[in-house]
């Protein structure tokens, strides 16, 4: 994988896919037709633009992805797949061992939560799995992708957004650098702050080799634009990793029959393509 910049259509959700399915009375099996979709909706975007041919890549799991993942290791398009079990804390791996579900081509991917006041015999047992992993894939000449979700919990929103979360991202990193984790990407939140943006740059490009990709939360298009905004300026940045923002109105509107998969695959394609010209935007803004 190119990781001089990277387009990344994201879609290894699954205890999110899970609640909405069991709420809207549709059977899990389901799932892996939007998976289907969202690999549709990415070749339909490789087709059309030499930067997604250049610089995407796919992340899609292997519970309800299997067959999409086959479909783009068969295509020659970077895919990667998270090993870690959805939804929990501390990390647990999705198999055990945890390599049995690299099933992609590219890259792992790999998530986990923290709050500097949960317990601390947990938080060292997730260091500990990373660093594991962390062997593994450069044994296998795999890029490691690293996601930290720093909880909010009592913190004001704006101020735990802007200041609060990046703070605590950038101690993350620094602790994980000091005990030798040392990621090739870092899947980071995104902020509109301009300061919290820079804090987690700074800790970031204090080893040479690490960048960054910015998720998108499930966000509406301004919300991203503003990310964009604060990241693209930022020596550590080298493009994004969203999924829901494309595919999760389209998605559900397909299962329930509001849309057609043809209708569904056009919206995600789109959408994914007005986000790298949205994020090309915000780069050219940092040269003029």
């Amino acid at each position: 994988m190119d990781c001089s910049r990277i387009y990344m259509l994201a879609s290894d959700h699954r205890w999110q896919w899970e609640e909405w399915c069991d709420s809207a009375g549709l059977p899990r099996e389901r799932i892996s037709e939007v998976k289907d979709l969202v690999f549709d909706a990415f070749a339909a975007a490789r087709e059309r633009s030499s930067d997604v041919a250049r610089y995407g890549a796919l992340l899609l799991d292997t519970v309800y992805g299997r067959e999409a993942v086959r479909r783009a290791r068969d295509a020659g398009i970077p895919v990667g797949t998270p090993v870690e079990k959805a939804g929990v804390f501390p990390l647990q791996w999705q198999s055990d061992p945890f390599y049995a579900e690299q099933a992609g081509n590219s890259f792992v991917k790999v998530l986990v939560r923290y709050r500097p006041e949960w317990d601390r015999a947990a938080k060292e047992g997730q260091m500990a799995k990373l660093l594991q992993l962390q062997s593994w894939c450069r044994t296998q000449r795999v890029t490691l992708l690293v996601e930290i979700v720093i909880v909010r919990q009592d913190e004001d929103e704006r101020e735990f957004e802007e200041r609060g979360r990046p703070r605590l991202l950038a101690s993350v990193i620094r602790d994980a650098y000091d005990r030798g984790l040392v990621p090739q990407i870092w899947k980071i939140e995104g902020t509109s702050s301009a300061g919290g943006a820079a804090t987690i740059d700074e800790a970031i490009r204090e080893r040479p080799e690490p960048r960054q990709v910015i998720l998108g939360k499930g966000a509406d298009a301004a919300t991203i634009t503003g990310w964009f905004s604060t990241a693209a300026p930022l020596a550590s940045t080298i493009g994004f990793a969203i999924g829901r923002s494309v595919f999760w109105n389209p998605g559900t509107a397909y299962l329930t029959g509001r849309t057609t998969a043809a209708a569904a695959v056009e919206t995600m394609a789109s959408t994914y393509l007005s986000l790298i010209d949205e994020w090309r935007s915000a780069t050219a803004r940092t040269t003029q």
